[in-house]
């Protein structure tokens, strides 16, 4: 009954230690600056709201690649950053809206005159 008390207190006193290390590495992460990109207006299909999309994407990955040049966090060049960013905001978009990005760079523009 001693070594299992003993064994019991080992385990607790082990698994308090580690608990203020995990609270560190969470800290570390959350000082990490975050772009959230609004897109639920937007039809991706259609080449014009893809574009309003497009833009929305460079400015988000403009301000987060400029909050991190300016905490010393940057460890690529500008543009190798907003790269970066705009290739994982697209790695987050589901199938089916990638796929609409690619429509509506395929399709052509149309203009019209008006009399």
């Amino acid at each position: 009954m001693r070594k299992f008390i003993m064994s019991l207190t080992t385990v607790a006193s082990l698994s308090l230690a580690a608990i203020p290390v995990l609270g560190l590495t969470q800290a570390a992460h959350a000082g990490e600056p975050q772009a959230r990109i609004a897109f639920g207006d937007l039809n991706l299909s259609n080449p014009a709201q893809a574009a309003v999309f497009k833009a929305r994407l460079g400015a988000a990955a403009d301000t987060l690649c400029s909050a991190k040049a300016r905490t010393n966090d940057l460890n690529m060049s500008f543009n190798d950053c907003r790269v970066s960013v705009e290739r994982e905001a697209r790695r987050q978009l589901s199938n089916t809206q990638r796929k609409a990005l690619q429509v509506a760079a395929r399709a052509a523009p149309v203009e019209m005159a008006a009399r």
